[in-house]
């Protein structure tokens, strides 16, 4: 699905995909590679009762939403499925939790329409109540921390150490030489 997503990005943006964002599958393998790791350190959790994956869902639909609404603010490579919405929102000038939120939920169409397809039934164990909500909540969790998170990009154009001090020495000469 991943190439699918990245394949997708080169289609609709042409010439302006970056080639850098084919990074996105080597991000995508490695993360999932932690999901993995993340669900065998978590096993140990006992979700069998309602009220708990409620409370696991949406602690986790928001700290996901969260941590999207940063990765996309940092404007580097993302993951292909936020790949492909930011290229979406690109072309139609739509903000990205809107379409963020019309992607997830095609994505779950397309899966629900596969689920009758292959099994002539729609398969609650698979797509079940907390993917309904994830398709929309994230997005909204996405479109809230949004105008939160200004700070964000003052720490992103922050120079650390020694090269602030050289950057800030070249502009000290610079100005002295043009004066």
């Amino acid at each position: 699905m991943n190439f699918l997503f990245v394949f997708l990005q080169i289609l609709i943006l042409r010439r302006r995909f970056e080639l850098v964002q084919l990074f996105q599958l080597l991000i995508g393998f490695v993360f999932g590679w932690l999901i993995d790791l993340n669900m065998s350190l978590t096993s140990a959790l006992d979700c069998s009762v309602l009220w708990r994956q409620g409370l696991v869902q949406l602690a986790g639909c928001t700290v996901m939403g969260i941590g999207i609404a940063f990765e996309v603010r940092c404007g580097s490579v993302t993951m292909p499925g936020e790949g492909i919405t930011i290229a979406l929102g690109r072309v139609t000038g739509q903000p990205f939790a809107k379409v963020k939120i019309v992607v997830d939920t095609m994505l779950v169409l397309g899966a629900v329409a596969l689920s009758y397809l292959f099994f002539d039934a729609w398969l609650w164990n698979v797509i079940g109540a907390g993917t309904l909500f994830a398709m929309f909540y994230v997005g909204l969790v996405v479109k809230f921390i949004n105008p939160h998170i200004g700070w964000f990009d003052r720490l992103l154009k922050y120079i650390p150490g020694f090269r602030r001090y050289i950057f800030g020495l070249a502009k000290y000469i610079f100005k002295r030489q043009s004066a």
